[in-house]
């Protein structure tokens, strides 16, 4: 390698292409026009310099989130994603002395939610068992030749003289579907796992107010490992519960209870234990090792006792008779929505105690809560997607799911009524979800309105003219950000609704969602009351009937993008997107969430810049988006004494106007003035047509780049050109020419030159270009 005193390393955002893509060395490049007909030239080596001299270097890591196309159906596991992130959420300013109330709360927060993360993995195991064992193994199997006759493949579980007709072993049947979910989602999280997790012996200098700076930050393999058992564990014995629950029914009533007794004692001791293991804080290692080799043993307890389940529920019991629904089955759910609803509630109360008490800046979204209100809104999803495969399977296996099904002789399967209750809920979700999206609209075209003085009067055109709008219009979408927290309350609103509804039907007896077929509800006479008003009874009925085919388009909807996934390079990179926001941190919470590329990406980084300063190279260190965020990360991790010869460039960033403000312990005020101290100099470049990038707050007030640069650079076509320059937004910044002058400024920074400030970066719009055009 020849010896360079400057490189720029580039490192991309979100849904990045492919390395000749990035580095800008295709055969030819435009010198005109745009995207639908451009001029061309050939690429030569000046095309390739940002700056005259500083070779370029690029950092391509979309592959770890949008290269295969079995990423597509991480989209499954959004929820679990959700809770995982709101693990980081919490509101607490590091870098000062906590009282122990404070101290309390930040462990509880920790508990809460990884209470959460379990009960989430619960919810998916009993939605794969709602389908295998109760609608399968239990509901449908009890139908006998019924069942067969609809569905011919259900014939060994329900024909009369099948060898798997009687009811236990149907049941160990329909298990099968819960544990195949439960040991495919297990393999996928140890094989990432090894993909993604690597150790960089480079060693980070770490600050107290930075805790991205912790040299075990990004070595995260030992506390998933544990987490990881914890949740098999529990997902395992959520199976053997629902094993053993109507066989230990049976056996009382005939006298012979104590192998079913002696079971469900040992499974509810395990299953104790490993919840406690997962809540074990990850504090000492020493403790995290032994944590974790108990953690391991609880795994395989639950498992032997599953296998146990197994073998005690096939034994023969000739007058054992499946009716109903599966025993058992509705209370687990039901308890399970209650808990999960308690431990919302306590985290709301927990992370209001850190938000008050700790420090937190001023800017910290929605008061603290945006945490707790993810975390709400990953389960308030678990729950939709939970029910539209409940019940749908329902209405598919038993034809029940047109109207006037009933007259065919289709089979009424009966899913819990908390899934009803749940279609409820996803009817509500669509109708706030659609009226956020209609004041949205309304708001972006109240701002466009105030904006067109504004451009008007910056470019000096005629504020009526369909440019000056056009540009007012991009600009108001580029505010719109700062109402994701009011967008986020409103899409929870169906949760808050769907409880007083539930809690005022239990209290009353006035309202119910009970199915009775596969494509809605009535209601049921008995709980009818004078009082009860019947158009409210009405409209639950035609929104649960709604929800059940909403959730079917939702499944629809998803299967497609998934397959679209596996055929398009553009749609993975599309669904990639998600993930390059949500997987950045550490699966700290839920281990079975799509792995976090960050820990394979940043030691690579640190890494690769320690070995260029090293070896006496400057770096220019330019991250775009989502790569700021890894370049601000790469900075927290590299050794003393790279910081003299290193340059932090970033452009389009969302630092602080989506991390610092929904990550205040991690990425908040205090943290990012530290991590300015870390490098010769920081140089931010945003524009306000831009709804992700803005300006860096750093700590007592301190702006990195106050002013944006102008979008578009030229309001009217330039010499030579026919068409306007676009509006460029989010895109495009590594194309302005403030970002070349950025380059050659970091360059003489890091190579000793006196001239240590970032370039200065006009406001004024207009060029001569369009002085000599107005004509």
């Amino acid at each position: 390698m020849p010896d360079e005193r400057v490189v720029e390393l580039r490192i991309h955002g979100v849904s990045g292409g492919q390395a000749p893509e990035l580095l800008e060395v295709g055969p030819a490049t435009r010198v005109a026009g745009d995207e639908l007909a451009g001029f061309f030239r050939r690429t030569t080596a000046r095309d390739v310099e940002s700056a005259p001299g500083v070779p370029r270097e690029v950092f391509a890591w979309g592959n770890l989130t949008s290269g295969r196309s079995s990423r597509a159906l991480w989209l499954l596991l959004l929820p679990f994603m959700l809770v995982n992130v709101a693990y980081w959420m919490r509101p607490r300013r590091l870098g000062g002395r906590l009282s122990r109330v404070h101290n309390a709360a930040n462990h509880g927060y920790d508990m809460l939610v990884r209470l959460l993360a379990l009960s989430l993995t619960a919810l998916l195991t009993l939605a794969a068992a709602g389908i295998g064992m109760d609608l399968v193994g239990w509901q449908c199997a009890g139908y006998g030749s019924g069942c067969a006759e609809l569905r011919p493949w259900l014939g060994v579980l329900s024909a009369p003289g099948a060898p798997l007709a009687e009811p236990g072993r149907a049941l160990a049947a329909g298990s099968v579907l819960p544990m195949a979910v439960v040991a495919v989602l297990w393999r996928l999280s140890r094989r990432t796992g090894g993909e993604y997790e690597v150790t960089s012996s480079a060693t980070a200098v770490h600050g107290s107010s930075a805790p991205l700076s912790s040299p075990l930050f990004w070595r995260n393999g030992e506390a998933v490992g544990r987490l990881r058992s914890a949740h098999v564990a529990v997902a395992a014995s959520v199976i053997a519960a629902l094993l053993l629950v109507p066989t230990l029914a049976h056996d009382r009533g005939a006298g012979t209870p104590v192998v079913g007794a002696v079971l469900t004692g040992l499974l509810t001791l395990t299953a104790t234990l490993s919840v406690a293991g997962a809540l074990t804080p990850d504090t000492d290692p020493r403790w995290n090792r032994w944590a974790t080799g108990v953690c391991r043993v609880l795994r395989d307890a639950s498992l032997a006792l599953l296998a146990a389940s197994l073998l005690h529920t096939v034994r023969p019991r000739p007058d054992w008779v499946a009716e109903g629904a599966l025993p058992g089955y509705a209370i687990g759910l039901n308890g399970l929505f209650a808990a999960q609803c308690a431990i919302a509630l306590a985290l709301l109360a927990t992370a209001a105690v850190l938000y008050r008490g700790s420090g937190t800046h001023a800017g910290t979204a929605m008061g603290g809560m945006a945490g707790p209100a993810v975390a709400a809104f990953g389960v308030l999803l678990g729950g939709v997607f939970s029910a539209a495969l409940v019940y749908q399977a329902a209405g598919w296996l038993g034809g029940c799911y047109y109207p006037g099904a009933e007259e065919t002789g289709c089979l009424t399967l009966s899913p819990p009524s908390a899934y009803s209750w749940l279609q409820l809920a996803f009817t509500l979700e669509a109708g706030i979800a659609l009226l956020t999206a209609v004041a949205l609209w309304l708001v972006a075209r109240r701002r466009t309105r105030v904006r067109v003085a504004e451009v008007a009067a910056q470019y000096g055109r005629d504020a009526d003219a369909p440019r000056t709008r056009e540009i007012a219009w991009t600009r108001a979408l580029g505010s719109m950000t700062e109402f994701l927290p009011a967008c986020l309350s409103a899409l929870l609103l169906p949760a808050v609704a769907l409880v007083a509804l539930v809690l005022y039907a239990v209290a009353t007896g006035r309202l119910t969602a009970v199915p009775v077929d596969g494509a809605g509800a009535e209601l049921s006479p008995a709980a009818m009351t004078a009082d009860t008003t019947a158009w409210v009874q009405d409209a639950i009925d035609a929104m649960v009937t709604f929800g059940s085919w909403l959730g079917g388009l939702l499944l629809l909807a998803l299967v497609w993008l998934g397959r679209s996934a596996y055929r398009s390079r553009p749609t993975r990179q599309a669904v990639g997107v998600l993930w390059d926001v949500g997987t950045f941190w550490p699966r700290a919470a839920h281990p079975l969430a799509p792995p976090c590329y960050a820990e394979r990406a940043v030691p690579q980084l640190s890494a690769r810049v320690s070995a260029l300063v090293e070896r006496g190279t400057g770096v220019v260190l330019s991250g775009h988006s989502q790569g700021s965020v890894l370049a601000a990360a790469t900075v927290w991790q590299l050794p003393a004494g790279c910081g003299e010869r290193l340059w932090l460039l970033t452009h389009g960033s969302p630092l602080y106007r989506l991390y610092a403000r929904y990550f205040p312990a991690y990425f908040g005020p205090l943290a990012l003035s530290e991590l300015r101290g870390r490098v010769s100099g920081w140089c931010n470049l945003w524009r306000e047509t831009d709804a992700v990038g803005g300006p860096v707050l750093l700590d007592e007030g301190v702006v990195e780049r106050a002013e944006p640069l102008p979008d578009p650079r030229h309001y009217a076509h330039r010499e030579g050109e026919a068409v306007r320059p676009e509006i460029l937004g989010h895109s495009c910044y590594t194309e302005d020419p403030v970002y070349g002058t950025a380059v050659a400024t970091a360059a003489r920074g890091v190579t000793g030159a006196v001239d240590r400030d970032a370039p200065e970066i006009p406001r004024q719009a207009r060029s001569a270009e369009d002085e000599s055009l107005e004509g």
